[in-house]
């Protein structure tokens, strides 16, 4: 007998139940045997084997809690991986097996249109918009065979690691004017090297979920990178010190947005033909990218412009999707730009830093990292040293089919496990990332006599009504402000913080499970970028935490001690920004080095 009412009984009592502790039970039941084929994008496949205790079907909550598993392991899959066609086989006839297999089709909008899908079916809106971009017009089907599942040949990873590849990152440097950017749901971050020299860092706060429109997410940007543009100009021709005063307050300092314009448009007008140009932009945006395109489209940041009723979702997003077309124009002739994920920024960058420090044998088996801060984001490196043209959206990953109270929440309220973008509970963004520390910090702080609530309602952070319990978002936006706070309470030894941070590490432990299970990384060990990981002892807890789940993975932080690139070398010794802050920027710029330099090597 499997431990199924076990899980449903701890779910009642609002309690956690991972998905990596129900499959290791299913496994060693007596349960009926699936075979999931996952068709990847290249023609190769995926295999996986579950087991589903259906013969233990008494009531319609054991039924529905076997379907949610299920589901939760296909809806996994095809986030991580994509592909074209998923088979499921299975030699069983059980009736119950059957009503939650034919359940399948309509739970993943099989058949429906882009707008018309929901919940499951928002990962096959994702694995669409890959396909269209890659000239597969066929839509992604779901089969359902009641024979024994054939032998399949699984992708082999090419183990021949490219160093010489990485190695192009750093050539010519010191000769260029590159720019990196790091977009995230709380602020944008810019760095600038001229030729070779960390000349200056940018960070400008924004809340991109509320924007209804694609040019609200692309206008941003633009007048940032334009910025950074005049400001170097500046320094190689003759302007006034006050049109050179004006930009340095607005790269400086907080400035609203018109603010910036107005300096900028002084100094384009001061430079005349004088304006430099950037040889590459590198950039990293928190969603699908392949091929230097934004594909995916089902985002927390895009979630505004999706909901909008006003517009046709695919034709806006598609204005976003070509944003290195959009950018192209403040690079100098023969320069690009080019994109990746902010995980796969984060893995590419965390290589880089392992070549600088001679320890290049350690890429041998990839290299695999997470970004911790308003999302959770997740990039891997190949042993092949290729990022593979995957979703990897694992911050959609469901991780916990319990806590049934936390379900009941609208998505926005803090108590709530229910993800942002597609509202299925128990994802990894309730359960890592900012999202999670304010989930746990409320949900903790409220079982029992505790000042830390009515702190956080008294500060200004956030307020409660009939409704639930919010964030403060106006007039100003408290996202960074609370985290903060929070972060700084758990390094002042308060107890409840602390086991907060704990239970991070936990869910972290599980996300880097589920990842092992799915793809199968040769690396152990992961690399953690973020915000939530700047904090030394906020780090070591996650970490205690991550253990606690297996102690077999290894984790490591992005930080000072992990610089040994030069322009890493130079934000190490800044005196005002920290690695932890702006890493993911420097690797941006020489992402777009390494692309600009391979670019000139065909």
């Amino acid at each position: 007998m499997s431990r199924l009412n076990d899980f449903i009984n701890s779910g009642e009592k609002d309690l956690p139940v991972y998905i990596t502790d129900i499959r290791r039970d299913f496994l060693l039941c007596n349960g009926v045997e699936l075979v999931l084929i996952l068709k990847n994008f290249d023609g190769t496949d995926k295999r996986i084997f579950l087991k589903l205790p259906v013969l233990e079907i008494q009531s319609e909550e054991q039924r529905i809690f076997l379907r949610d598993y299920l589901f939760a392991e296909v809806y996994n899959t095809l986030s991580a991986l994509g592909g074209s066609h998923l088979s499921i086989y299975t030699l069983a006839s059980d009736e119950n097996l059957s009503s939650i297999l034919k359940e399948l089709q309509s739970a993943f909008g099989i058949g429906c249109s882009r707008k018309e899908r929901i919940g499951y079916g928002r990962c096959v809106n994702v694995i669409e918009r890959m396909l269209d971009s890659q000239g597969m017009s066929k839509p992604f089907q779901i089969s359902v065979i009641q024979e024994e599942a054939p032998a399949v040949v699984e992708k082999q990873w090419d183990d021949t690691n490219s160093l010489s590849h990485f190695l192009k990152a750093f050539d010519g440097i010191d000769e260029r004017i590159l720019c990196g950017v790091d977009i995230g749901g709380t602020d944008i971050k810019l760095a600038v090297s001229v030729r070779g020299k960390l000349r200056f860092l940018k960070e400008y706060d924004w809340f991109p979920a509320k924007f209804t429109r694609s040019r609200q997410l692309i206008e941003p940007v633009r007048l940032l990178i334009r910025l950074l543009r005049a400001r170097i100009s500046c320094d190689m021709t003759d302007v006034e010190a006050s049109v050179i005063s004006e930009l340095d307050s607005a790269v400086n300092k907080y400035c609203a947005d018109d603010e910036i314009e107005a300096a900028i448009l002084r100094a384009e007008q001061a430079l005349g033909n004088k304006i430099i140009g950037f040889d590459s932009i590198g950039l990293c945006f928190p969603d699908v990218v392949i091929r230097n395109k934004i594909i995916g489209g089902e985002v927390f940041k895009t979630r505004g412009i999706r909901e909008n009723p006003n517009i046709d979702y695919e034709t806006e997003f598609r204005k976003l999707m070509n944003l290195d077309d959009i950018l192209i124009e403040y690079c100098s002739p023969g320069g690009g730009v080019y994109l990746a994920n902010d995980g796969s920024m984060a893995a590419f960058t965390a290589s880089l830093e392992l070549i600088a420090a001679d320890k290049s044998t350690e890429l041998k088996n990839g290299r695999f990292a997470h970004t911790l801060g308003t999302e959770l984001g997740t990039g891997w490196i190949d042993i092949s040293g290729n990022i593979p043209e995957i979703p990897l959206e694992v911050y959609n990953f469901i991780i916990d089919l319990g806590s049934f109270a936390a379900r009941k929440y609208h998505p926005d309220d803090l108590r709530s496990i229910n993800n942002f973008n597609t509202g299925l509970p128990g994802t990894l963004q309730k359960f890592m990332a900012q999202s999670g520390v304010f989930r746990l910090a409320i949900k903790t702080s409220k079982s029992g006599d505790c000042k830390l609530y009515r702190d956080m309602i008294d500060k200004g952070f956030i307020y409660e009504n009939n409704s639930g319990v919010f964030l403060v978002m106006e007039p100003n936006d408290m996202r960074k402000p609370l985290l903060e706070y929070l972060m700084k309470l758990c390094e002042e030894g308060d107890l409840i913080l602390r086991d907060v941070f704990l239970e991070i590490g936990r869910s972290t432990g599980i996300a880097f499970c589920e990842t092992d299970h799915i793809l199968h990384p040769s690396t152990k060990e992961r690399v953690m970028y973020g915000r939530l990981v700047k904090n030394p002892l906020c780090f070591s807890l996650l970490k205690k935490g991550a253990e606690e789940t297996d102690k077999a993975l290894q984790m490591s932080v992005a930080d000072e001690q992990n610089a040994f690139t030069d322009l890493m070398l130079q934000l190490k010794a800044h005196p005002l920004y920290s690695v932890a802050q702006f890493a993911q920027s420097v690797g941006a710029i020489y992402y777009g080095n390494l692309q600009l330099r391979s670019g000139m090597a065909k």
